[in-house]
């Protein structure tokens, strides 16, 4: 094997402990929201430039709330301001270990993809040789159909 990014093993204990811990951590998040795509695109996004925008319009409400309409829903506005200012450390945490498990992911992919590569060569070169092979190297092969090459029509001449 040429190729080797990652070389680790994930025990099986430690497979459950990461499971119950993310359901507990999922269970303690029942309000989260998956959007569309055409969701995402439509509604208002808050950047890093105006979030102290948002951070200065909760104060105002707070200190000046006889400034606001009487339709202007002060509580939600505080209540949406709050759980921003919590679910952003949950977020800072949680946004590099999704990215890096996707990259890890991507790696052990690649790893393993590879090494089954060189297998599926070793199964077509000695399916000759090994009773058995013949059967398995079939199976393996409709991963790589073989297109048929066009046959150009040839020139009328003038």
């Amino acid at each position: 094997m040429e190729q080797n990014l990652i070389s680790a093993e994930l025990s099986a204990e430690n497979l459950a402990t990461i499971n119950q811990s993310l359901t507990a951590a999922a269970a303690l998040l029942p309000f989260l929201i998956t959007l569309t795509s055409e969701e995402k695109q439509a509604i208002a996004k808050l950047g890093n430039a105006l979030r102290p925008l948002v951070d200065k319009a909760a104060a105002a409400a707070v200190q000046y709330p006889q400034i606001l309409s009487g339709t202007f829903n002060r509580e939600e506005f505080l209540r949406d301001h709050a759980l921003l200012q919590k679910l952003e450390p949950v977020a800072a945490v949680l946004n590099p270990l999704q990215s890096a498990l996707e990259d890890t992911l991507m790696a052990v992919g690649s790893d393993t993809l590879v090494a089954a590569l060189e297998v599926y060569a070793a199964v077509q070169s000695n399916k000759a040789k090994v009773p058995g092979l013949d059967t398995l190297a079939d199976e393996m092969k409709v991963f790589f159909p073989r297109s048929r090459k066009k046959t150009l029509p040839e020139k009328p001449e003038q």
